[in-house]
């Protein structure tokens, strides 16, 4: 009995060292962080920064990939691929080492070993997909801030469409327009780059050539589209492209109205309000102010 509470009485104190040690480790830490001359909070973690090696962000990476797919272990769900989510945009310099292990094969085969160990199904055509700009940021499972992987089963993939879009009434700077689903929003406008009437200057995704950008008779045509008309992206819940009414749009003369020929809607409906989007549909005609049509197919 005296020698049991002797080995308790041992194994008290070295916990309590531990705890003791470990107390002492994370003060120093944010001892450190405060010492940065307020460039970081104390509570913020190292693995909230952006490495400063691309093994240290693999390192990190694969981590939040195990925690997003510790339960699929326990079923039968497969796993086809992951999404990189990016708040940043394109060309940010968040966004340089991601966009190198989105194609490095040797991380992919990384990924699969770990996806392995922790027994879980994949296919083997398992790809990644870097996202920029994405809405879903804050939605998936977090790596860094502004950045989060999304684990995508074949459900989820099939919503991976793309589309495009081709001018049939009026004259735009490209023959078409290729839209993907990343989250992007495309803008769509007369000019390429048009400074709004009291409000910024906007970048006009699918753009409309305008006379101040080449002055020629036949791009008058093009003067029934507002320098800001009207905006498209991807809804991943509804996995289908959307077209809202741009909110610089606020003269309500100018309209937007979308028909669909081939299902025999000549009807058509209407966005009157920046708020509430249409979900297109292949085929359908976007129509600005009457005169000008976009035409919009999905890419199979």
């Amino acid at each position: 009995m005296n020698w049991f509470k002797k080995k308790l009485q041992q194994l008290s104190e070295k916990l309590n060292a531990d705890e003791e040690s470990s107390f002492r480790n994370d003060d120093a830490g944010r001892k450190r962080l405060a010492g940065k001359g307020g460039t970081e909070t104390l509570d913020r973690s190292a693995k909230e920064r952006m490495p400063d090696n691309i093994e240290e962000l693999k390192e990190i990476i694969v981590g939040a990939i195990s925690q997003a797919v510790k339960m699929l272990a326990y079923g039968q769900t497969v796993v086809s691929g992951l999404a990189l989510h990016s708040r940043y945009a394109d060309n940010a310099v968040e966004n340089v080492g991601l966009q190198v292990l989105a194609k490095d094969p040797d991380f992919l085969k990384q990924i699969r070993r770990t996806l392995k160990s922790k027994g879980v199904k994949h296919k083997e055509d398992l790809r990644i997909e870097l996202i920029q700009e994405s809405e879903l940021t804050d939605k998936v499972t977090r790596i860094l801030d502004g950045v989060g992987v999304e684990v995508l089963t074949p459900t989820e993939m099939l919503r991976n469409v793309n589309a495009r879009i081709v001018a049939t009434e009026g004259i735009t700077w490209e023959a078409e327009y290729i839209l993907e689903s990343t989250g992007k929003t495309y803008f769509i406008g007369r000019g390429k780059d048009p400074k709004i009437d009291n409000g910024p200057r906007m970048h006009n995704d699918i753009a409309f050539i305008s006379v101040e950008e080449k002055n020629e008779e036949k791009y008058k045509v093009n003067n029934y589209v507002s320098r800001s008309h009207a905006y498209i992206v991807f809804d991943r819940e509804l996995g289908a492209f959307t077209i809202y009414r741009s909110r610089f749009l606020s003269n309500p003369s100018h309209k937007i109205k979308i028909f669909n020929a081939g299902l025999n809607d000549f009807t058509g409906v209407s966005l009157n309000q920046s708020t509430v989007p249409h979900v297109l549909k292949n085929g359908d005609s976007i129509c600005l102010n009457d005169k000008i049509v976009l035409e919009f197919y999905l890419i199979d």
